[in-house]
């Protein structure tokens, strides 16, 4: 009986630390990598369904100028040998995602809106559309040319 009793004892602890290695190895890979939600979003994939088909934005040749003219004092002060390189279709630098600022609605108001799911945001003579999950860049206007 004392023998039976130890197999029991061993394969209950051989069949518990499987299924507690498959537990962690199911955890790892549930969890994705990438930037946390942004506010008032529960998970990345939500956030990409609320955008739509539409990805796609153009800034108007009028727009430039209606950029000037808002961002004219900062762009005096723009250090063009130091500026980072936004392009579209890459992330915003992550040493350059907590620097952009929103474009004010005073601005936005006369500029067309962003595809669903997208901001506007401007840093160092750059207007951009860019995705606040992946930082990634819809389009960008250098405002300093």
């Amino acid at each position: 009986m004392q023998a039976n009793y130890k197999t029991i004892l061993k394969t209950s602890a051989l069949a518990l630390a499987a299924a507690g290695s498959l537990g962690w190895a199911s955890l790892s890979v549930a969890q994705q990598p990438g930037p946390p939600p942004g506010p008032g979003m529960d998970h990345r994939e939500e956030h990409r369904d609320e955008r739509g088909p539409d990805r796609h934005y153009e800034f108007r040749d009028a727009d430039r100028e209606k950029l000037r003219q808002h961002y004219n004092g900062d762009l005096k002060r723009v250090d063009r040998g130091h500026r980072p390189d936004f392009r579209e279709g890459q992330p915003v630098p992550a040493d350059y995602r907590g620097r952009i600022k929103p474009v004010p609605q005073s601005v936005r108001r006369d500029l067309p809106p962003p595809p669903k799911g997208y901001q506007m945001g401007y840093y160092d003579g750059y207007t951009v559309v860019y995705d606040p999950v992946s930082f990634t860049i819809l389009q960008v206007l250098d405002i300093l040319r």
